[in-house]
């Protein structure tokens, strides 16, 4: 008697670099964190040395589930690119695409519409009949929650079950200390101190994430919610290189989650720095006063 097939419940995400590499990294931490760590991205799972399209071939038969991430200049990146030419993007999604049973979900970023079967390139027109998804910016972690939702009914993921009351009350201890370790702190007075060290670490680790960045120096501005949620993230007025895409879209993403502890003395908060970047590449960022 054959054995029934291992279901398979991996997610790969497919993207174009220059057109939603912030947003692809967000998501894949996202959904690593809400369904388990079940997500393929080639710049952080393929080991140098390895074989691209051999590593690419082998990681989408393995896949349930294909999430193509379709941001603004996604269609114009295919212009002039001759249908032999080695174009990853466009291998993984024809293979994708051929092969039965796999789920495969265009995902709109940065406020692109999904293109219609005349608009896309050549080998790929069936993506535009498959039911898009839209990731918006100031609703990413309800249009991800919703998402993942989706995924987890489609590859039929389950939670792990435990195999005896002992260990229920077990996870049920390990969870109340868990609560009281991570509650959400009651709201206090604003921190200005504590809000500017949050914003500068959060900062910092998104430049060094989202290099290779200009030269220059550019203001940023938080604006937090009472919950001390980022109520939204921007580059102040005036010219800056920093603000171009992609390292300015990348770094817009990778703030918007940010978090301060949550405050009741005021309706909003704002936290203003100066993002600096060197020509040798090193970053500073600097609270203003």
């Amino acid at each position: 008697m054959m054995s029934k097939p291992e279901r398979r419940q991996r997610i790969f995400i497919s993207y174009r670099r220059a057109d939603g590499a912030g947003q692809a990294g967000r998501l894949a931490d996202d959904l690593d964190r809400l369904l388990g760590d079940r997500v393929f991205m080639d710049v952080s799972d393929i080991a140098p040395g390895a074989e691209f399209e051999q590593v690419l071939r082998s990681e989408l038969a393995s896949c349930g589930a294909v999430l193509a991430l379709i941001g603004p200049r996604w269609l114009a990146s295919f212009d002039g690119r001759p249908h032999e030419a080695l174009d990853y993007v466009r291998l993984e999604l024809e293979t994708a695409l051929a092969q039965q049973g796999l789920h495969v979900v265009p995902v709109l970023i940065g406020g692109a519409e999904l293109p219609g079967d005349a608009q896309m390139p050549a080998g790929l027109a069936a993506l535009a009949k498959r039911q898009a998804v839209i990731l918006r910016d100031d609703r990413w972690q309800d249009d991800v929650a919703n998402l993942a939702r989706e995924l987890r009914a489609v590859l039929m993921l389950r939670r792990r079950l435990w195999p005896s009351i002992a260990a229920a009350g077990l996870l049920a201890v390990a969870l109340s200390g868990w609560l009281l370790m991570n509650r959400t702190p009651a709201p206090a007075a604003f921190s200005r101190e504590q809000a500017d060290e949050i914003s500068a670490k959060a900062t910092q680790k998104a430049a060094a994430a989202c290099r290779p960045a200009p030269a220059g120096s550019c203001p940023l501005v938080f604006r937090f919610q009472p919950d001390g949620t980022a109520q939204q993230v921007y580059f102040d007025s005036g010219s800056c290189m920093l603000k171009a895409p992609p390292f300015g879209d990348c770094m817009l993403d990778k703030l918007a989650s940010v978090r301060i502890p949550p405050f009741n003395d005021l309706d909003a908060a704002e936290v203003g720095l100066d993002l600096v970047v060197e020509q040798g590449g090193a970053v500073r960022v600097v609270p203003q006063p």
